[in-house]
Order: structure tokens, then C-alpha cells, then sequence
């Protein structure tokens, strides 16, 4: 990860001492909301999901010069969201997670026709799921990191009303490393899931009414299949095994962004 991004900030910093002519800087923030929805799976069987509406804000900064852009993007949202799951017994549970998602982006994109780019990121994506306790359960703090190659393309559009971009991308995942603390009842836990495909898809629009406002839709879908098992243990003493089950994670952004 550490090279990959190395490699890239070098590149972008190459690329920008070769062409300091005709080279335009431009800067977007805004506020955005975004319907997280994740789903655990056994044969079929629906262990655990989770919905709910997460408000936030998204950064980004990009250098055009000719027919390429290299762009930087940050982004992150938190709030409270619904959990119905069982507990350990089976027993039916619902509960609140307390969930921050955030995500660092690095690419570029090159213009291959007036209408027509191709566009390549990496991203980091970290992941925080606190649910909370019941009286039928303990809650559990979980912590995931991972990686995402990005790669896909865009077309633009130029009617009277504005400007509008459509994005369509295939999203490649490293594994998950995961993080879990059970409210010590047993000592955390560490496991990592397997490799993941993606989809996402989206559109923004600039209005020809005003210019500096972006308006921006997105949605994402990644299938993570279950991992290994990995040691519990209690005090140091192996009390069992634990695993993370297949889940699906879902996105839908709304994004208002000012652009200067």
C-alpha cells in the first residue's frame, strides 16, 4: 500500500513539473448523505443486517493539464444505524451500530475524446462498527481496513441545462483486516477476509444556472466472502474459534459540493 502510493504521488509530481503551461487547478467541499447497508450470510440465511442514513463531507482537489487529471479525494460519514441480527445463542437482537466510514482516494483520469475518459484510483477504506449492548447480548467493536483498485470510465454530456458526467467502474478489494473487541468477554480478536470484486456506477450534474455547485449520485456493491476461522481465546486460553461471515456491502451517496 505504502509503495503503491509513493509511486503514484510521484508520478503526479512528475507529471506536473513537465507541464506547468495550459495546467488548471481546481477544488471541490461539500456535504453529503450516505445509506450504508450491509448484510451477513449463512447458506442463504440472513445473519445480520444493517441500514440507516450517514451524514458527511467530501474534500477533493485536482490538477488538469492537457488531456490527463490527477485528483485527490477524501471522504467520511458517521452515525447511528439500525442493527437486527441474533445473539450468540440465536436468539433474535436488535440494536444500534454506531458506524464511521471514511475513504482516501489517489487517481487520474485521461480524456480520450471530447466526451469520452478513462479513470483508475486506489482508495483506502476504513470501516468502524460499534453495536451497542442489549439486555440479551454484549456489543461488539469492529475495526476494518482495506484496500480498493479503482478502474473505469466516463462520459460527459452538454445539454442547455448544465453539465452532466456519468461513471460506471469495476472495484477490486484487498482483503479486509478486521479488528474485533467483544466488551471484554473474550480477548480481541484479528481476522482477514478474502479478496473482493465490486461495482460502482454514478452521475453528477454542474448547473448551467450556477456553475459552482456540483450535484453528485453514487452507488456501490461489494460481496466479501466469509473468512477463514481464526483462535478465540479468554485470558490467553483458547476458548473457541470465530469467523466473519459473507456479507454484501451497499452504498447509496447524495453528495452538494461547492467548486472554486
Amino acid at each position: 500500500m505504502k509503495r503503491l502510493l509513493r509511486a503514484a504521488v510521484g508520478a503526479a509530481c512528475s507529471f506536473l513539473l513537465m507541464h506547468p503551461a495550459a495546467a488548471q487547478w481546481q477544488g471541490k467541499a461539500g456535504l453529503g448523505l450516505r445509506h450504508a447497508s450491509h448484510a451477513e450470510y449463512e447458506d442463504d440465511r440472513v445473519l445480520v443486517r444493517e441500514r440507516g442514513w450517514l451524514p458527511g463531507i467530501v474534500l477533493e482537489g485536482a490538477y488538469h493539464s492537457g488531456n490527463a487529471t490527477w485528483f485527490a479525494a477524501a471522504e467520511g460519514y458517521r452515525a447511528a444505524i439500525g442493527y437486527r441480527g441474533q445473539s450468540q445463542l440465536g436468539a433474535a437482537a436488535r440494536s444500534r451500530t454506531a458506524t464511521t466510514l471514511a475513504t482516501l482516494r489517489l487517481g487520474g483520469s485521461y480524456q480520450l475524446a471530447a466526451q469520452f475518459a478513462l479513470t483508475a484510483a486506489l482508495e483506502a477504506d476504513l470501516w468502524r462498527r460499534d453495536i451497542r449492548s442489549t439486555d440479551d447480548a454484549a456489543g461488539l467493536l469492529e475495526r476494518y481496513r482495506s484496500e480498493r483498485f479503482v478502474f473505469g470510465a466516463a462520459h460527459t454530456w452538454r445539454p442547455s441545462s448544465g453539465v452532466v458526467l456519468t461513471e460506471l467502474a469495476l472495484v477490486l478489494a484487498t482483503p479486509e483486516r478486521m479488528r474485533v473487541d467483544f466488551s471484554g468477554l473474550l480477548d480481541s480478536a484479528s481476522l482477514t477476509t478474502r479478496r473482493a470484486p465490486g461495482v460502482r456506477v454514478g452521475t453528477r450534474f454542474v448547473p448551467a444556472l450556477s456553475p459552482h455547485l456540483e450535484l453528485r449520485a453514487a452507488y456501490d456493491w461489494m460481496r466479501i466472502e466469509r473468512s477463514d476461522d481464526a483462535p478465540l481465546t479468554r485470558n490467553g486460553r483458547f476458548a473457541g474459534t470465530v469467523a466473519q461471515p459473507e456479507h454484501v456491502r451497499q452504498g447509496i451517496t447524495l453528495t452538494l459540493s461547492r467548486l472554486f
